[in-house]
């Protein structure tokens, strides 16, 4: 017929694909683990060489505070301070990928204020000391931790099987459940006479 509709053939169902995602090391962990590391053996040093903490009740935020170079660097007690601390919490936050990058920006913006703040009166707030390399020293790590947000985690896509197709043992490995006992034994094998006749 003219007017008769030609049936199409229906195309099969692609079956879907059943994938496990395995996360990978995080590679937002190293950054702050080593500016991290170096803020609080830097402070602790530089406590030895200066721990003079100036009255925050006389010297907030007008303050003029007098440090110690160390290394080349102005220091006070709440320069020493300000260093422990920051790296406390780039440390606490290498437990997990997503805490590590939340420690990382916290952190990389404080010590971006502090630099813009020293930069602007020679000093944090009238209490911490800052000359022009602590100023540097903590730009230079506040850019980097900033930075340490777009770090990527590897991860990789294993496929185990066809969703409808998965097979028996696959399903009880995923589902973390015991297999079930397998009979592997064969039937008896049954054997029957023919009586043959002379």
């Amino acid at each position: 017929m003219l007017l008769r509709r030609r049936r199409t053939a229906e195309a099969e169902p692609v079956p879907e694909r059943d994938v496990v995602v395995e996360h990978g090391p995080s590679m937002a962990k190293a950054l702050p683990m080593i500016i991290g590391s170096i803020l609080i053996a830097y402070g602790l040093t530089s406590l030895l060489k200066n721990s003079v903490f100036p009255n925050a009740a006389d010297n907030f935020p007008n303050g003029s505070p007098q440090g110690t170079s160390w290394l080349g660097i102005e220091v006070n007690g709440w320069t020493s301070f300000f260093n422990i601390a920051a790296g406390g919490l780039l440390l606490f936050g290498l437990a997990q990928h997503h805490l590590a990058k939340t420690m990382s920006l916290l952190v990389g913006l404080a010590l971006g204020a502090c630099a813009i703040i020293a930069l602007i009166s020679d000093n944090v707030l009238g209490l911490a000391a800052a000359n022009g390399w602590t100023e540097l020293g903590w730009g230079i790590a506040a850019v980097l931790l900033v930075l340490n947000v777009l770090a990527p985690r590897r991860r990789r896509e294993r496929e185990v099987g066809t969703a409808g197709m998965t097979t028996a043992r696959e399903r009880d490995r995923f589902a973390r459940r015991p297999q079930e006992p397998v009979d592997d034994r064969a039937p008896a094998a049954t054997t029957s006479t023919r009586r043959v006749d002379d």
